[in-house]
């Protein structure tokens, strides 16, 4: 026998559903026989089926490896900001022809080797420091030479920081700040994904549960119907009934045999539908699809009508710092601003100020050559001052024109989804009240429905009745405990559907500072 099972161990807080929260969940089990035998089903609880949506469901995985390219992109940008340390090495064998008596011999030849070196540190400024060294050996025949063998080391400190265009920080570390938040947004994605798949996944299980249960009251109500026609057909045999009330109990029982496999037909697409959700992921498809076989049995029933109708307000105070479309796009606006931030820096005049200091050491000894540059005996320092400017600088000026309309638009595409979360959030308390009161409702109807049938049936008993009028009333009491069943489905859909619009369906995972 294959047997595959899902240990699930982690509880879900799901206030609100009308569920007693245990410490150890019931493991959700299903066992597949290959030996034709039947019996073998699968075993869920609510939150059974969203722990196994949580960690199948592929749209949640892609979105997780989304999330995962981010958090690199972003500690990739500051890479921007890493030193960066070069080295060189050349050789340079030449002869030459004197020209003149300064020329330092007929023929003059030269070997040189020349060694440089550099590090350059980016600053969060958006200047930099570089730090030079630089060495060449001069082997020459030039009779003017000091030294026939020579070397010439320099040393070089260089600081630039721009103070208008591309100045500070807040220009220099504008993209990572851009980094950073399309990785919280892509977080709040990730996030609004879960949210939604934990809803369907919720809403599917009661789909079922209601399914279950009003495919029980169609088999009761075939059962009673099959009493009646056991019962109509011995008083058709003792000759004190008709074979009219035979026929009629007969066309019943089809009637609501037929609405029972209706009732079996929709129960079973409600199943490929929540399985659907809960297996997507497994190395072979086929091995997957032998659980598709299994009937569900669904443990948690549904919840009881409270009455308690949430303030809607209150309800809009917590989506509003909640839902994941909120923060995302809050998000956005931030990013926004940060572009509008660079495109202003761009349209300012370029104002680059830099200061070097060099060293340079000429000597016969290498070493000695490098103790005069390192100690500065021969300094050179520089500073400098650099102003430019376009003339028109219409690359600069309509950008930024463009980045603060990408402000302006990101605020509205925000006032927008706002108003989408308190329509949300309307419709859905509206439909707590108005699914609470029609269970209450429909609780009556079935009530009056059995009480109805009890006293039809009784008038029959003393022939008081017909055949047809019972048989109405059994169908009656069918409808009546299905529009039941369908109506206590519909309130467990409305208690998901307010925490879904309130955006605590599911509480948001602890997500690592990406910082660190």
């Amino acid at each position: 026998m294959l047997r595959a099972a899902l240990l699930l161990s982690i509880v879900l807080p799901l206030r609100g559903f009308g569920l007693a929260a245990v410490q150890d969940a019931p493991a959700a089990s299903a066992a597949v026989p290959d030996d034709g035998q039947a019996g073998a089903e699968l075993v869920l609880t609510l939150e059974d089926a969203m722990r196994m949506a949580i960690e199948r469901n592929l749209e949640l995985e892609l979105e997780a490896l989304n999330t995962e390219i981010a958090n690199f992109d972003y500690l990739g940008s500051w890479g921007a900001f890493d030193p960066i340390a070069s080295l060189s090495a050349s050789m340079r064998d030449s002869e030459s022809q004197g020209s003149s008596g300064l020329s330092g011999g007929d023929v003059v030849s030269s070997d040189t080797q020349s060694l440089s070196g550099g590090l350059n540190v980016p600053f969060t400024t958006g200047g930099d420091l570089d730090l030079t060294y630089s060495r060449e050996n001069t082997r020459t025949t030039n009779s003017f030479a000091l030294f026939d063998t020579s070397t010439t080391d320099v040393v070089t400190v260089a600081l630039t920081q721009p103070l208008l265009r591309n100045g500070w920080s807040r220009f220099a570390t504008s993209n990572q700040r851009e980094a950073e938040l399309a990785l919280k947004q892509q977080q709040a994605r990730n996030e609004e994904v879960r949210q939604r798949v934990l809803r369907d996944v919720a809403v599917a299980y009661w789909d079922v549960v209601g399914a279950v249960e009003d495919l029980e009251v169609r088999r009761v109500a075939v059962e009673t119907a099959r009493t009646q026609l056991d019962q109509n057909r011995r008083r058709l045999d003792v000759g004190v009934g008709t074979e009219v009330d035979v026929l009629q109990a007969e066309t019943n029982v089809a009637q609501l045999e037929e609405q029972r496999l209706l009732a079996e037909s929709t129960l079973r697409a409600a199943e490929d539908t929540l399985r659907a959700l809960l297996f997507q992921r497994g190395a072979d498809i086929m091995v997957q699809a032998a659980s598709w076989d299994l009937p569900i049995r669904a443990l948690t029933p549904l919840p009881e009508v409270d009455g308690d109708v949430p303030a809607w307000t209150s309800s809009l105070e917590r989506a509003l710092t909640a839902r994941p479309e909120l923060i995302r796009q809050r998000l956005e606006i931030e990013a926004a601003e940060v572009r509008l931030d660079r495109a202003e820096s761009l349209r300012l005049p370029q104002l680059d100020f830099s200061l070097e200091a060099s060293s340079a050491g000429f000597d016969e000894t290498p070493s000695d050559a490098l103790s005069t540059a390192l100690g500065f005996d021969f300094p050179t320092y520089v500073g400098t001052l650099a102003f430019s400017m376009p003339i028109r600088n219409r690359t600069a000026r309509y950008g930024e024109r463009s980045a603060r309309a990408g402000v302006i638009a990101s605020r509205i595409g925000y006032d927008q989804i706002e108003l989408g979360v308190l329509s949300d959030v309307r419709t859905a308390v509206r439909e707590i009240a108005f699914s609470g009161e029609s269970v209450a409702a429909a609780q009556k109807s079935a009530e009056f429905a059995q009480r109805q049938l009890d006293a039809e049936e009784a008038r029959f008993d003393e022939g008081l009745s017909t055949t047809f009028q019972v048989l109405e009333f059994q169908r009656d009491l069918a409808e009546a405990q299905s529009a039941l069943t369908a109506a206590r489905a519909r309130y467990a859909k409305a208690l998901i559907g307010l925490r879904f619009a309130e955006g605590e369906l599911f509480p948001p995972r602890d997500e690592a500072d990406p910082a660190e």
